[in-house]
């Protein structure tokens, strides 16, 4: 589903012509009204659970050296901050090996009790992410490999895809449709509509129809590793 095609299915389940909302000649509704709707909705569907269009990965090709390595990394900039879930650093013999993520006053104590400690451990913290390079083993030209939760997209050109359509407007499931539907409970309740009533219906069945779909989801995660594969591959390259 576009941008545009989630405006047009908007308007219609508010009765609203949609034409007429374009023009500027509609009574009530303006366009910037259904975009900020929608882009609303977006955000809260976007929190509500772990999905997976909302997973992002960093696969750098910068080398570390155990001698001069950083203490901490930069965290990407459409990152949702705490959100690193998967941190894997290339070990000697050229495979990417997990790393625990601990909390960041525990890694900091660790170090400061373990000044040569070799526990693959990371923390993040405050936009960056900070790794224990005591676990490189003094060998150089290490990559990492960080897979965290990006940003909620905003929507603005009307060929835009809702998320539940990652690739193609042909793909998407009704993942899209709560979208709608939050969208509407959202207009509902504002001083447009002023229906708080209908507002709450219409957000309790939206949620309802969102569990359904997350617990799917969750179950399909479920199956991303399997004892002889690796967790994830080909992640994007920067």
């Amino acid at each position: 589903m576009t941008f545009l095609e989630s405006q047009q299915e908007l308007a219609r389940r508010l009765n609203a012509d949609f034409t007429a909302i374009t023009n500027g000649t509609h009574d009530l509704l303006a366009l910037t009204d259904l975009k900020s709707w929608i882009n609303l909705a977006i955000l809260r569907v976007w929190d509500y659970a772990r999905w997976i269009f909302t997973e992002d990965a960093v696969y750098t090709e910068t080398t570390i050296d155990a001698e001069t390595a950083e203490e901490y990394y930069d965290y990407p900039d459409n990152w949702i901050s705490d959100s690193i879930f998967l941190l894997r650093v290339e070990n000697k013999e050229g495979k990417m090996k997990i790393y625990d993520k601990i909390r960041y006053e525990d890694f900091i104590k660790y170090l400061e009790e373990n000044e040569e400690g070799k526990d693959k451990i990371f923390t993040d913290h405050n936009r960056f992410y900070f790794i224990n390079s005591n676990a490189y083993d003094g060998v150089a030209g290490r990559k990492i490999e960080v897979w965290g939760k990006k940003r909620a997209i905003q929507l603005s050109n009307n060929t835009d895809l809702l998320p539940f359509s990652p690739d193609t407007d042909q793909e998407e499931n009704s993942g899209n449709e709560t979208i709608i539907e939050i969208a509407r409970s959202i207009a509902l309740a504002s001083e447009k509509f002023k229906k708080p009533n209908e507002s709450i219906q219409a957000e309790n069945r939206a949620y309802a129809m969102l569990e359904v779909i997350a617990k799917r989801e969750k179950e399909e995660q479920a199956g991303y590793q399997t004892k002889d594969r690796e967790l994830f591959d080909n992640p994007p390259i920067i």
